[in-house]
């Protein structure tokens, strides 16, 4: 079963090689997103678009998400 994640954003998120992206990839300020994560806990909202994108603690906030997702950002420092 897939984890239910939203997130928020707190900024702007665009891909580092915006010449390399499919157009429409980006993640704007204040929406909210459907997300996923890997094993790790690196989440990737996903755009408008239907790309999914890496986003780096303090980018966003958590909406919703598993405990344990929340327990791995918390042990890192993030704030979300």
């Amino acid at each position: 079963m897939k984890a239910q994640i939203k997130i928020r954003m707190l900024q702007n998120v665009r891909p580092d090689f915006i010449f390399l992206a499919k157009p429409g990839t980006i993640l704007r300020q204040g929406l909210e997103y459907d997300a996923m994560t890997n094993p790790n806990g690196a989440i990737s909202g996903l755009c408008d678009n239907g790309e999914y994108m890496g986003v780096k603690p303090g980018e966003f906030e958590f909406v919703t998400a598993p405990e344990w997702i929340l327990e791995i950002h918390r042990k890192t420092g993030d704030k979300t």
